[in-house]
């Protein structure tokens, strides 16, 4: 297994290291399941999943299904999914447009907290640029999508005032939490008459336009629209003594999304050997959805129901009739794994914790309690959950997080994947669960470095056993 869990450890390394935004991570996973033998359904096409087999679908390269359907399954038995989400905290960049009066011919860029990102953690930081460039095709017309990354290089920073001045305050993100990205850089710039027809020349810096088409290798006027981010370009890294430990951006919720993935296809790798895809009578699969941070509130979270809709779709390409009742015979037999990371134990504040309820690195996946629903874990998925631990990963502990009753808690997309209209309301499981990670909403995070492996593995069982454990619950 060292050799398991050290080839994950880098492989999740180099994942975090080459995609640092959402339409990086979801386009990055597109390609990777299509390299597995996955089909992808395009929204805009028919929706046929009627045959055994490896399908995914997504939505704006921003949400993500992937499913493997046998050739016996029928809706009465159910479906397993494991949902997480694959955004994460980021400074973007204002969308109306970004020029800020800078001072002494300093190049300021104006830009916008995502969730709980733009505060003191982001200060002092190399920022780079990441996003998606929408381009038009002279030709046709059409608009497509670019992704660009400046990593390794950084353009901007956010820098703190020297603590000589004896100024001590909270920063106002506004005013005073604004990214230098040059000095005098446009000072002495002659646009041409293509950048100045470009109705984000008098958005934007023009030394930032500059730097955005060579980056792109796409002209100024092919440009339409620009969703890009501020990101960290440290590079993830092994850490500790020992190497015990990965320092990285992102973890919250890229660790989960990853080992979803691959989980995945570890499971599907097993119908190319002993077992048989038109004898496999399960649905199983994985969902990655957006916005999370922000509340899951959009058409690509986990509000906007893209996972409901992709059911509604399997069972609408098997079946002509009844497909109503054939749903609510799918959901109510569903099982959701709701995963995200959650607080190892910080060893300098374990006072914060409660006694014997906070998980530690390179150990095991931590099952998440509340008794006030913000997350939605109970007996029958504690046993669910240690009984395919045990029987199948026995050398993974199976750990346990509680808030204290003086703290609050952090919430999770599994009461909104409980809700009536857009979720699997009357799912027979909906598990919280995931994989401890420290200093999180920081903007770097620190995880262990066998947790990689280990949530890959754990997944994996989930995927091949849940029929087998459902069976045994009276529920």
């Amino acid at each position: 297994l060292d050799s398991y869990y050290e080839a994950y450890a880098q492989q999740y390394i180099d994942f975090m290291s080459q995609n640092p935004t959402t339409y990086h991570v979801v386009t990055h996973f597109k390609s990777l399941l299509t390299n597995n033998g996955f089909k992808y359904i395009r929204e805009n096409e028919p929706f046929t999943a009627d045959e055994p087999g490896f399908y995914f679908t997504s939505k704006d390269d921003s949400t993500l299904v992937a499913f493997v359907v046998g050739g016996k399954w029928e809706p009465i038995r159910g479906s397993c999914f494991i949902g997480s989400h694959c955004d994460a905290l980021s400074v973007k960049i204002n969308p109306g447009g970004s020029i800020r009066k800078g001072a002494e011919d300093y190049s300021l860029l104006g830009v916008a907290p995502y969730s709980g990102s733009l505060n003191e953690l982001w200060l002092n930081r190399d920022l780079g640029l990441a996003g998606s460039l929408l381009v038009k095709d002279p030709a046709s017309g059409k608009l497509a999508r670019k992704l660009i990354n400046s990593a390794p290089h950084p353009i901007g920073f956010i820098p703190q005032l020297a603590p000589h001045f004896g100024i001590e305050k909270k920063y106002n993100k506004q005013t005073e939490m604004v990214p230098i990205v040059a000095y005098s850089s446009d000072k002495d710039l002659v646009p041409t008459d293509e950048e100045k027809s470009s109705h984000l020349y008098s958005k934007y810096p023009l030394s930032l336009l500059r730097y955005i088409t060579t980056l792109s290798g796409y002209s100024l006027s092919s440009i339409v629209q620009m969703d890009l981010d501020l990101v960290d370009v440290q590079p993830a890294a092994r850490g500790g003594l020992g190497r015990e430990f990965i320092y990285s951006s992102s973890l919250d919720d890229r660790l989960c999304s990853f080992d979803s993935v691959y989980g995945l296809i570890e499971f599907s790798q097993s119908f190319y050997g002993s077992e048989d895809i038109n004898e496999y009578n399960g649905l199983s699969g994985i969902y990655l959805a957006n916005h999370e941070e922000i509340g899951s509130a959009t058409r690509t979270g986990a509000a906007g129901g893209f996972l409901l809709d992709s059911l509604k779709s399997i069972v609408g390409s098997r079946y002509r009739t009844n497909n109503a009742e054939r749903l609510l015979e799918l959901t109510n037999n569903s099982v959701l794994l709701s995963t995200d990371v959650t607080h190892a134990l910080n060893p300098n504040f374990k006072d914060v914790y409660l006694d014997k309820n906070f998980p530690l690195p390179n150990t095991g996946p931590s099952i998440k309690f509340d008794s006030n629903g913000h997350v939605l874990s109970d007996s029958f998925a504690y046993q669910f959950l240690s009984s395919i631990i045990q029987k199948h990963v026995p050398e993974i502990k199976l750990q346990h997080f509680h808030i204290r009753n003086d703290s609050r808690s952090g919430g999770t997309i599994g009461p909104i994947m409980s809700n009536a209209s857009r979720g699997l309301n009357g799912a027979k499981l909906i598990i919280d669960v995931g994989l401890p990670i420290l200093s999180m909403h920081s903007i770097r995070s620190i995880m262990g470095y066998k947790d990689a492996g280990i949530g890959v593995r754990f997944f994996k069982q989930v995927l091949s056993n849940w029929q087998d454990e459902v069976a045994h619950l009276d529920i």
